[in-house]
């Protein structure tokens, strides 16, 4: 397993650097993250005190196992 890559739900360049092109904004972002148990990614975020952030390799797979339901 490798080791988790996590970068704040607001650095958009960071997350864009990772690979992640969607959602395009930091509102956008909230959103699925207040919807994350519905979409199925409750793995791809993480709460450290009143930080939201996001576990890259998590978030990919969620998104590819999405894809192929």
């Amino acid at each position: 397993m490798a080791t988790p890559i996590l970068i704040p739900l607001n650095d958009l360049e960071s997350l864009r650097a990772a690979g992640i092109t969607y959602p395009h904004s930091e509102h956008a972002w909230r959103w699925l993250y207040r919807h994350r148990v519905a979409r199925r990614l409750e793995r791809a975020f993480k709460r450290v005190g009143s930080r939201i952030l996001i576990d890259v390799p998590a978030y990919l797979e969620a998104v590819r196992a999405e894809a192929t339901d």
